[in-house]
């Protein structure tokens, strides 16, 4: 169930323009996690391989971080600890709205519900869905809250490569996207017409993803003790 007005405030807060860098930043965070698990003997194996999905996260937060960092992502994007558990997740705000990556399973699929996504898709959209016309207008009450709550959702596949990459916004009670955007639909053209992203990363980059997520592990260490 799209509404229209929710969509206007998903596509102001995360615009077409920045589609292309944001296909990149998440493409080369997932091959700059893949090959940091297949040069590290620590990781390079089946228990390590079970971790795949995790690096794979931290590849696309830092990336993601980076590019907003140099100016060529239009978001601030902040590593912040969760409300619950001493796990941490990339915060990305732009104009209006916040968001988090998860994985997914498909396009139109949702994520596994964890507990803190949950406190926040509640926090932020609790009113979109209960407005009634002689209560406030619709508009009224999209201005009245403070931020529109999205997930950025992908999936890669074994080789990497990404099969979707998108911005959608939940409702608060539902399993029911009231916003969404199809990001590599929005990239693909430009991707074919020779934005095609080299799977071997740069080596700079990789000492810095090895480096953070040393950092992050440390971090969870003190944490936990």
């Amino acid at each position: 169930m799209i509404i229209p007005e929710i969509q206007e405030r998903l596509v102001l807060a995360f615009p077409k323009s920045s589609s292309l860098p944001l296909f990149r930043a998440v493409q080369e965070g997932i091959y700059l996690a893949d090959h940091l698990i297949e040069g590290e003997s620590i990781l390079n194996n089946p228990l390590g391989r079970d971790v795949r999905g995790l690096i794979r996260r931290a590849g696309i937060a830092h990336q993601i971080s980076a590019y907003c960092d140099r100016g060529d992502l239009p978001f601030l994007a902040t590593m912040k600890a969760m409300p619950h558990g001493s796990w941490h997740w990339l915060e990305i705000a732009s104009t209006g709205a916040v968001a988090h990556v998860c994985r997914t399973e498909d396009v139109d699929k949702f994520p596994y519900e964890a507990e803190s996504r949950q406190d926040m898709r509640l926090t932020l959209q609790r009113d979109l869905l209960s407005w009634t016309p002689d209560d406030k207008p619709l508009g009224k009450i999209i201005q009245d809250i403070p931020k529109l709550y999205a997930w950025l959702t992908f999936r890669a596949a074994k080789n990497a490569r990404l099969s979707h990459l998108c911005w959608a916004s939940p409702a608060f009670d539902s399993d029911e996207w009231i916003a969404h955007i199809n990001v590599l639909g929005q990239v693909g053209d430009q991707v074919d017409g020779g934005e095609e992203i080299s799977s071997v990363p740069d080596p700079k980059e990789r000492v810095k993803l090895k480096d953070h997520i040393a950092q992050a592990l440390e971090k969870e260490q003190k944490t936990g003790d």
